[in-house]
């Protein structure tokens, strides 16, 4: 699947995919005013997805596709960079 199509789904089955078809990478913690997200890093070969999860209320809050390495910054302690040959 390319990252336009993907774009192009809606959000339950963007979920579906990336969960059973993507490899899940990092997590890191982001706190938005008054909501703390986990955000979950996956990728499936051709783009990386982030899962903007918030526990508290139970919601997904946004799920973000990129193939741009700079978006990757902070993740850059957790993963290693040259194992995805970009």
């Amino acid at each position: 699947m390319t990252r336009s199509e993907f774009e192009q789904l809606p959000r339950e089955k963007q979920c579906k995919y990336v969960w059973n078809r993507c490899t899940f990478l990092a997590t890191r913690f982001r706190q938005d005013d008054q909501r703390r997200f986990r955000i979950n890093l996956y990728h499936n070969g051709r783009f990386f997805v982030e899962i903007w999860y918030n526990s508290q209320y139970d919601y997904i809050g946004d799920i973000v596709s990129f193939s741009d390495i700079h978006e990757l910054e902070p993740y850059i302690a957790e993963i290693d960079l040259r194992a995805f040959q970009l």
